[in-house]
């Protein structure tokens, strides 16, 4: 009777799988601001058969990425793109990104690391994410196509960067259409899967809950699956806060007696999640972690266990840690990349590459000092055998800051110099 049973249950989803194929109770509609939404003709349908059909979008992709052994990249952050998307038409969009593009090329960078989804609002059109409204009073466009085009042109890598947790504002989550699952999230799970934080503007996904976790893999599977990029980049904004009551609840359910322990590994479970999916539509796609510099304050401020991802094979291509110190920081420079390379050792799973505070050239009087500072810092990272790579912290001040501009000029040209070498 059992065995009956369970044919009968596993027949009746196989049916509702294939009419659902033929005759999809989802449909993907299109609202008043452009947004592309999944939504429900049924309002009694189960989550389940919600979430498989999500899933069966994201379709594998056999493009061959493009990534190189030797890597030296640059992030382009929202707040770089702000200006390029603000009212801007597609083709204004295009050429000012081009530029970027250019930019950087020509200084020697091979990879960049744009912000796609920096606050769980899109720069293209998704199934999971809302767009963002960083286009201000133009038509919403596919901003990440235009990118991905625009890089190849160049030959290079492109990394799409996401910030897995953060969201937006309380009033701009409420806003949100429905049919989202961060909408989902705030109208039934407020202060508990999405949360408001203390000091911060920003909400906040939980990532306690295995929920949570899903839907930010799924949300770097539909851009593996939907885009040729190169890799899937995240930084340190895991844990937005130490306080006890942001995941109470949570924690008590678990069982856990550490709650140390346990949001180490709620991220843990996360990014390696992420990489999974990642995975599993386009193996050839590099998944990117870039924690802090300051290996301790991963522990007790983000709860990031780097260690362990150093030296795991399951967890990311290539560990990132934003080095922005200088010789003579409390963390010094020489002293913090050689942890790291410790750390990877002689794990070739892992690729060490050291993230450079470049903007510090117009904020800390070491960094102002010295001339050449960056050419050397990068010098000694190379001295290192296990080091793959390093990266640029951030683009405006290599190309949008005029007060900088003759000083920065300098620092390109030793740049391009120890690069050629």
């Amino acid at each position: 009777m059992k065995r009956t049973s369970i044919i009968i249950i596993v027949a009746i989803n196989i049916v509702l799988i294939i009419i659902s194929s033929f005759f999809p109770i989802y449909e993907y509609n299109e609202n008043e601001n452009g947004e592309k939404r999944f939504i429900s003709r049924h309002s009694n349908d189960s989550e389940a058969l919600k979430l498989f059909l999500r899933k069966s979008e994201f379709v594998g992709n056999d493009y061959a990425s493009l990534n190189y052994d030797e890597h030296c990249g640059m992030w382009i952050s929202y707040i770089d793109l702000a200006p390029m998307l603000k009212d801007s038409s597609e083709e204004s969009f295009r050429n000012a990104i081009a530029q970027a593009f250019s930019n950087v090329k020509d200084l020697g960078v091979n990879t960049v690391y744009v912000h796609v989804r920096a606050f769980g609002d899109a720069y293209y059109p998704s199934l999971l994410y809302p767009y963002t409204d960083a286009f201000g009073s133009s038509e919403p466009f596919d901003a990440l196509s235009i990118m991905i085009e625009e890089a190849h042109a160049l030959d290079l890598s492109f990394h799409a960067w996401l910030n897995p947790l953060r969201c937006q504002t309380q009033e701009k989550v409420s806003d949100i259409s429905q049919g989202y699952k961060l909408r989902d999230f705030y109208d039934n799970a407020y202060n508990d899967m999405i949360v408001s934080v203390e000091n911060s503007p920003f909400m906040w996904l939980n990532p306690a809950y295995d929920e949570v976790r899903e839907h930010v893999a799924l949300g770097a599977a539909e851009i593996v699956s939907k885009y040729d990029v190169d890799g899937i980049h995240i930084d340190d904004y895991f844990y937005p806060t130490i306080t006890e009551s942001f995941d109470k609840s949570a924690f008590e359910a678990s069982g856990a007696d550490d709650l140390t322990n346990w949001r180490l590994s709620n991220i843990t479970k996360l990014v390696m999640r992420i990489n999974m999916e990642i995975k599993k539509v386009n193996p050839t796609v590099e998944f990117d972690i870039s924690p802090q510099g300051n290996i301790n304050n991963n522990y007790t401020q983000m709860y990031a266990d780097v260690e362990s991802w150093c030296k795991s094979s399951a967890i990311c291509d290539n560990i990132i840690p934003q080095v922005y110190f200088g010789y003579e920081s409390s963390s010094p420079y020489l002293d913090t990349i050689a942890k790291w390379s410790s750390m990877v050792g002689d794990n070739d799973n892992v690729n060490l590459i050291i993230g450079l505070g470049a903007y510090k050239i117009a904020e800390e009087s070491e960094y102002m000092n010295n001339p050449g500072i960056l050419s050397k810092q990068i010098a000694d990272a190379f001295n290192l055998q296990n080091v793959k790579g390093v990266s640029f912290y951030n683009y405006s001040i290599f190309y949008n800051n005029d007060d900088m501009s003759e000083r920065m000029e300098s620092e390109i040209e030793s740049i391009k110099e120890i690069l050629k070498n």
